[in-house]
């Protein structure tokens, strides 16, 4: 893990917390990210000249499939089952929605009291016409997976946070106009 710094500091360093505070987080125990393609191809019901495509984040998933315990402890091969849901835009206005199934083994830190999870955070798609009249696609996402547990946390601390006072909003109209008249000769 990289190095933790407690943030802009004097260069006198910082001063001591004022207390010790015990907090519940969800710490990150591993993670990584991974990019995988996948190709599928696509035979339309009825002729279809592809005009674009796009990847539906908010219904595509990825959930842990399988747990294999590695070779190292505490460290398991988890594979996670990935679909992604998108739609194949034609010149007609119809959209073909589709879903591509994948898989993606990692090996990440997972001691006992730890959960996987994986998160698509982008993807990208391109599709074109085959010869035969059917659709490829290529699918590209980007994924984060990671083991995380909820963790009593010790850590020092400066006290409550105090937000500050809202700015006000901006009137909507400026009262009276800038310059309310025009210049003077000097």
């Amino acid at each position: 893990m990289a190095s933790v710094s407690p943030g802009p500091c004097p260069s006198t360093g910082c001063p001591a917390p004022t207390e010790i505070d015990c907090i519940v987080v969800d710490k990150v125990y591993d993670s990584c990210t991974q990019t995988i393609t996948v190709t599928q191809t696509v035979t339309p019901v009825a002729p279809c000249t592809v005009s674009g495509c796009g990847v539906n984040l908010s219904t595509s998933t990825c959930t842990v499939g399988a747990i294999t315990p590695s070779v190292q402890p505490n460290y398991n091969d988890i594979t996670f089952v990935i679909a992604i849901n998108y739609s194949v835009d034609c010149a007609s206005g119809v959209a073909l929605t589709e879903t591509a199934d994948t898989t993606a083994t990692v090996t990440l830190y997972n001691p006992s009291g730890t959960t996987p999870s994986c998160s698509i955070l982008s993807a990208a798609c391109t599709c074109v016409n085959l010869p035969n009249g059917s659709i490829s696609c290529t699918l590209t996402v980007c994924l984060l997976f990671q083991t995380t547990a909820t963790v009593q946390l010790l850590v020092p601390s400066y006290g409550f946070c105090q937000p500050p006072v809202c700015p006000q909003v901006a009137p909507v109209l400026a009262c009276p106009p800038s310059p309310l008249f025009p210049p003077q000769a000097s």
